[in-house]
């Protein structure tokens, strides 16, 4: 999953549309020009150096300096506004625009990052206390009649024909964001979107609270070891050890204890045998933003209701419409199309492999089944893969651990983008301590930090911060974050160093074993880490355009392009050894992990789609189909046609769905189908040159990842691949 986020991001990407400049790390001086002294005045707007002073970063800091950059940022745009038609240039318009808010953005960058990984009170505080602040400021700008009366003239000037194309593309893109944020509406719709936009800041920002909220409120505490019969040594290990960090049980007499967290409730679902404790791990998980005090279903109500009035009030048929309209899908009912039309191909197939897995349950259970209890399918799906592919998946763990996986990874993709990965050395400090020279610091002990060279000119191309593991203050689930970006201006010269952050949930080490992870994790890494490249090898003129800030129905093909190398031998020989002897995975384990890559790729794909149908019709029917109704009885109705036959009624998805209610997938779960199939087609050239073939990933780099967007997704991808996408390719490389 890539984010990208700041109040201003968040405020306009709810309007559904972006001011080019403010969608990615705002340009800023190089290092050498941002020098400060050891007393730093505003340390979330101006590093020390490369990397941010984490020590430094208090939440009532925060305050100050996102107010600081607010500042600097209406200064900036109160001489943009005075610009007289006949001395406009590009330098004293647009490129004053991309840099407006450099500082406020870096902020909320760090902020939106912290509240991610180290929340707190006085944190959830001082963000409460801004948002209004930022979500008026950011939602200002495309009503300022002045700024875009410059703007819209400097457009029409005889010497925009004579810029780069890169600045003749971002001038384009800052008139299509002003004109689609309704910058010609009269002054009383003006007025009505800004407070649309704020309600939905705030109503958005509940949204995730109660889902963190709800995720952490909710914990079992098993006393008897006969409750989780089935799951694994390690997993009860490791419960056991944190029942007692939470002073329940001893090591005599151990309790165990179930979070929320995947590397927690996901082993019971899978492997415990007694349905009681699954049922309730399963009500817990799928009930996440439906009982109170963190009911969502309301939340949900009302932003769709707004959603749907910011559309019209725009002059769009919907909000996919409008969320759509820059995208490469190009409409909502485009999406939509492609959503049933991948359905309808699936459906067969899909039928057919219910009808199986409803077979395989009933000859366990002894008994004639035509509905599943939705705690039992990842159970039976579990054991359906055990049993007919004699595999077992935590056969795999002791071959995966954290460190190899890792390692193997950056060998992957050093060799493959001509690249040198190396480890830079971290300290975690508490507040008043001194940094020692020639380390970085971090947030978090856990955390490390990588920096990413080009092996052929030695140029530092980025560094990433890396945070794999749970804990109570961190969000759930897993994310590429670019902390910041950088252009390399018409000079040509060496761009700054990228910084972005890679988060994930993975399982821990114990006292006597390194964090070994399983499947789900390693194609979980590979997939973010291709997010990371996306950041790390851009290389374009301007900062708008570096880095993830592309379509977003494209920004998912590096990634899922990346898991890949974790389902064939080239890829998995390169981390797959034993943790405590160093031996490879076995030649027969490797075998029946790749059997199992498209065990059943209809359903796989029905559950996705069936997201993405939810998502685009709440976004486009919400009137017809939803208002006024319980949400879990209108998303049962419109899904279970395309669904496993259950017995019992599950809640709606959306109601803890952070992607399309307070992410940035609104109306646009669609893209990760879409990517995916992007994806299978782009692997189709490495499969025939060599999955490791230099050549080919230096291809990939040099007309995927370093373009950014400079160009039309649909161009990076025709010049990658020398033709349009084949739409069958997902299905066909799954068999279907």
């Amino acid at each position: 999953m890539m984010l990208r986020s700041s109040a201003l991001i968040l405020s306009l990407c709810l309007a559904g549309t972006l001011l080019p400049n403010s969608v990615r790390a705002q340009e800023t001086p190089a290092p050498a020009e941002a020098t400060i002294s050891s007393a730093v005045s505003h340390p979330y707007c101006d590093w020390e150096g490369m990397y941010p002073r984490w020590s430094l970063l208090t939440p009532q800091q925060g305050l100050q300096d996102v107010r600081y950059g607010m500042q600097l940022a209406r200064k900036r745009l109160e001489a943009l506004c005075q610009v007289k038609p006949e001395d406009a240039t590009y330098e004293n318009t647009f490129a004053v625009l991309e840099q407006l808010d450099r500082e406020m953005n870096r902020a909320q960058m760090l902020m939106y990052h912290l509240s991610s990984v180290m929340d707190n009170t006085e944190l959830r505080q001082v963000q409460e206390t801004l948002l209004p602040e930022e979500t008026e400021f950011s939602a200002s700008l495309s009503t300022n009649e002045q700024l875009w009366a410059v703007i819209r003239h400097a457009a029409n000037q005889p010497w925009v024909r004579s810029l780069s194309p890169a600045r003749q593309r971002y001038v384009q893109q800052v008139v299509d964001s002003f004109k689609d944020s309704g910058a010609d509406l009269p002054a009383d719709k003006k007025a009505r979107k800004v407070e649309i936009i704020k309600e939905l800041s705030r109503l958005s920002h509940k949204f995730s609270k109660n889902v963190l909220d709800a995720r952490n409120s909710w914990q079992l505490l098993i006393t008897e070891k006969s409750e989780l019969t089935g799951v694994s040594n390690s997993w009860l290990e490791e419960a056991a050890k944190a029942a007692q960090e939470a002073g329940y049980g001893t090591q005599e007499k151990p309790n165990w204890l179930i979070t929320l967290d995947d590397t927690s409730v996901l082993e019971v679902l899978k492997h415990c045998d007694v349905e009681e404790t699954r049922r309730l791990c399963w009500l817990g998980r799928s009930g996440i933003g439906s009982y109170a005090p963190y009911d969502n279903a309301p939340i949900v109500a009302r932003v769709m209701e707004l959603r749907r009035e910011l559309a019209t009030l725009l002059g769009f048929g919907t909000f996919a419409d409008l969320q759509t309209a820059r995208r490469m899908v190009g409409s909502g009912q485009n999406a939509l199309h492609f959503v049933d039309e991948m359905m309808r191909k699936v459906k067969p197939a899909f039928d057919r492999e219910v009808a199986d897995f409803l077979q395989f349950v009933s000859e366990c259970k002894g008994q004639k089944v035509s509905k599943i209890k939705p705690w039992e399918t990842t159970y039976y799906n579990t054991r359906y893969k055990e049993e007919r592919f004699r595999f077992d998946q935590n056969a795999l763990r002791p071959y995966l651990s954290c460190e190899n996986v890792v390692q193997g990874m950056f060998s992957i993709y050093q060799k493959l983008y001509g690249i040198r990965i190396s480890e830079i050395p971290t300290i975690w400090l508490l507040p008043g301590q001194e940094l020692p020279e020639g380390m970085a610091e971090v947030w978090h002990p856990d955390v490390k930090l990588f920096a990413v060279h080009d092996t052929a000119t030695g140029q530092h191309l980025g560094s990433f911060y890396m945070d794999l593991f749970p804990r109570d203050s961190k969000r759930g689930g897993a994310w590429v974050l670019g902390l910041d970006f950088h252009g390399y201006g018409q000079e040509g010269k060496p761009h700054s160093p990228h910084l972005g952050v890679l988060i994930g949930n993975h399982p821990m080490p114990t006292e006597d074993k390194p964090a070994l992870f399983t499947q789900y994790d390693v194609t979980t890494i590979f997939h973010e880490f291709g997010h990371m490249m996306h950041c790390m090898l851009s290389h374009t003129e301007l900062t708008s355009h570096a880095g993830t800030g592309v379509a977003w129905d494209f920004v998912e093909l590096p990634s899922q392009l990346q898991e890949n190398w974790t389902w064939i031998p080239e890829g998995i020989t390169t981390y797959a050894r034993h943790w405590q002897t160093g031996e490879p995975m076995p030649q027969e384990l490797l075998e029946k992990l790749q059997k199992t890559r498209y065990t059943m790729p209809a359903m796989d794909n029905m559950n996705q789609l069936c997201i993405a149908k939810l998502d685009l019709e709440m976004h486009m029917f919400y009137d017809e189909k939803f208002k006024g109704r319980p949400l879990d009885e209108a998303s049962a109705e419109l899904l279970d046609p395309w669904r496993m036959p259950f017995s019992v009624r599950m809640p709606s998805i959306m109601r803890n769905l952070e992607h399309c209610i307070s992410g940035g997938y609104a109306a646009g779960y669609y893209s990760y189908k879409w990517a995916e199939v992007l994806a299978a087609d782009a692997f189709t050239r490495f499969a025939k040159e060599g999955p490791l073939n230099p050549a080919t990933g230096a291809a990939f780099r040099k007309e995927i990842l370093s373009q950014g967007d400079s160009r039309s997704a649909a161009e990076l991808f025709r010049n990658f691949m020398g033709r349009e996408p084949n739409p069958d390719a997902l299905l066909q490389a799954q068999g279907l």
